[in-house]
């Protein structure tokens, strides 16, 4: 995992409430990636990486207040 093409961009978001908003969904996904029963074709090597990451991702509540802070608009 982790290969990005040369044509691969991140489109900058405007505002703070927006990357908040980014990381908490992203977050989201991958919980929704383990799980079977609501992504029932993604294969077993997708949903070990997705549990991978989200092992150190903070929970919503803890992130939100950090992020809050610490983003630049």
């Amino acid at each position: 995992m982790g290969i990005r093409s040369p044509e691969f961009r991140v489109a900058r978001i405007s505002t703070k409430r927006q990357r908040v908003a980014a990381m908490i969904a992203t977050r989201d996904f991958l919980l929704r990636l383990t799980q079977p029963h609501e992504t029932p074709r993604v294969p077993g090597e997708v949903r070990k990486e997705a549990r991978s990451l989200l092992r150190h991702y903070p929970l919503p509540e803890a992130l939100r207040p950090v992020l809050e802070q610490g983003l630049e608009d």
